[in-house]
């Protein structure tokens, strides 16, 4: 059954954050640099006009055994004698999205529905420069150093070898649920493989990212580096994207919206083979169990349906237990961050302290892939571009500040350190002490550093939203090698070739780092396993 719109008139508000004015009354304005200001619109404002009852948004699902047993024609006939009108039907949970006050919302629980929030949030994960260093030091102690040395230029594709030269993805569907994705010549040329398009927020039909974050990571999993001669190519560059935006520009959404997302995925496996999903995103909100959590529902139920679902472990680290959903789901592949320097050599391989680390008592995350400045294609206007020329212009005032000598910096004049993204407490910090200047530059210096900017083709970003992708490129050069492999039979093929990293938990890297030709090469051999065994492997649909 494809999602279905029952009443246009009752549609979701997407969640907006406040204007730039409410800000600065409340002083948000006043932020350094890292923390990027995004504008929005006027949101819904859960009122009916002409009367003090609040509405809110929901999603209902049938809960006991009579509901259950309903068709959708027969529940969205329960709802309307309750006075709730159906919005949009979401089959892949068994789902309706509605908006009532508070008397419907216990009516229509005491009919036998399970009643969930329709949560409007900034789904994209923070950044990594929105962590204070001072808050990473305690929590990290037991864990080697981080490298004091500059990361230097990364002069190779990364895990570029004869076998991910020949497995490259080809023909694997990868669903980008995200901000949409920029027709970059990365994915065109040379013929194009943005093969769908789907956009849940403004209606287009055509493919468009209006915020950067899902162009970038459509780049990490399967650009090809056309622009570049390869060098920034994913880790599929021969495989088909298809892009569902489910985010706004500002990366606000809607619970509802990634559920329309990962529904039509899943419809539309067959059509476009989509055997990978990517989600590079996540919510902090937590649930008193993960069968409440809607989206959790429905990443289990496009695993059950043949997807593998991989998701980004969030930006919260060091601190355990600070792994987002639906990231902590154990059917999903959940990827942290790694620090490779840019290098091949996996000796000077470190965990950031920005990475998200699981329970000690958990699997999570499953392993660790590249996430500290990596670069991918740019999205131009957006606000990813805007942050990464902004940066790159205060990059070159912090290269004259830094070569200054320490005591020189408290006389910076203070429209110089405004200039250079700090806020009033943090020019007073500055001005205190010749150390905490230093300090103050050393740190805006990293901060510029994770977002370059490489003419105007590609960016740099940070973070496990990065990670997340590349693993999900590997996941289909995987089942290009072997693609009668189950969802748990990936996860396990790239647990078992992960390369571990000495003086790391299992809380902080999983089972290690990704190791593609590894992971492969263990594809193949299940392959050829199966063809000793006699198992029949029937032939799969391919897009059309």
């Amino acid at each position: 059954m494809q999602l279905s719109a029952y009443n246009a008139g009752h549609s979701n508000s997407a969640f907006r954050l406040p204007s730039p004015a409410a800000r600065e009354e409340s002083g948000a304005a006043q932020m350094d640099l890292p923390f990027l200001a995004l504008s929005g619109g006027d949101s819904y404002n859960g009122v009916v006009e002409g009367t003090n009852e609040r509405q809110n948004p929901f999603i209902v699902v049938p809960k006991d055994l009579l509901t259950r047993a309903k068709t959708p024609h027969q529940v969205v006939q329960d709802l309307s004698r309750l006075n709730v009108p159906v919005n949009a039907e979401i089959p892949l949970i068994n789902g309706y999205t509605v908006v009532m006050n508070e008397d419907e919302r216990r009516r229509v629980e005491q009919a036998g529905y399970q009643v969930m929030p329709d949560l409007a949030d900034k789904f994209l994960l923070p950044s990594p420069w929105e962590r204070k260093p001072e808050e990473n030091v305690e929590a990290i102690a037991t864990e080697p150093a981080a490298p004091t040395t500059p990361r230097v230029t990364l002069t190779e594709p990364r895990y570029a070898s004869p076998l991910t030269q020949q497995f490259t993805g080809r023909g694997v569907g990868i669903a980008i649920i995200d901000t949409g994705i920029y027709p970059h010549p990365d994915f065109n040329f040379p013929h194009s493989r943005i093969v769908a398009f789907q956009d849940f927020v403004n209606g287009s039909t055509l493919a468009y990212d209006d915020n950067g974050h899902g162009t970038h990571t459509a780049g990490d999993a399967a650009g090809n580096g056309f622009l570049s001669e390869g060098l920034y190519r994913g880790a599929a560059p021969e495989a088909n994207l298809v892009g569902v935006k489910v985010l706004d520009k500002s990366g606000n959404g809607t619970t509802s919206n990634i559920l329309k997302g990962i529904n039509w995925a899943v419809e539309n496996k067959k059509q476009y083979n989509i055997r990978v999903i990517n989600l590079s995103l996540g919510s902090s909100q937590r649930w008193a169990h993960r069968r409440q959590d809607p989206i959790q529902q429905a990443v289990e139920k496009a695993v059950d349906a043949g997807i593998v679902v991989v998701v980004s472990a969030g930006n919260e680290g060091p601190y355990p237990g600070t792994i987002s959903a639906p990231g902590d789901n154990p059917r999903v592949i959940t990827v942290g961050a790694l620090d490779d320097r840019n290098t091949p050599d996996p000796s000077d391989d470190r965990i950031p302290a920005f990475s998200s680390r699981g329970k000690s008592d958990t699997l999570k995350p499953d392993l660790v892939a590249p996430g500290e400045g990596i670069i991918g294609p740019n999205a131009p206007g957006t606000i990813s571009e805007a942050t990464a020329r902004k940066y790159g212009a205060v990059q070159k005032t912090l290269s004259w500040l830094d070569r200054m000598r320490d005591e020189e910096l408290v006389h910076v004049p203070e429209d110089t350190l405004r200039l250079i993204g700090l806020n009033p407490s943090s020019i007073q910090r500055f001005k205190n002490s010749p150390q905490t200047a230093r300090s103050e530059i050393n740190r805006l210096i990293e901060t510029t550093n994770r977002l370059p900017m490489v003419s105007s083709n590609y960016l740099g970003m940070p973070g496990t939203s990065m990670a997340a992708p590349i693993v999900a490129g590997v996941v289909a050069q995987v089942l290009e090698a072997n693609p009668h492999l189950s969802p748990d039979e990936v996860k396990q093929v790239l647990r078992q070739s992960a390369t571990p990293l000495p003086g790391y938990g299992r809380e902080a890297q999983g089972s290690g780092a990704v190791n593609p030709d590894r992971a492969i090469e263990l594809a193949l051999q299940k392959l050829d396993e199966g063809d000793r065994n006699g198992q029949l492997h029937l032939p799969l649909e391919q897009p059309r």
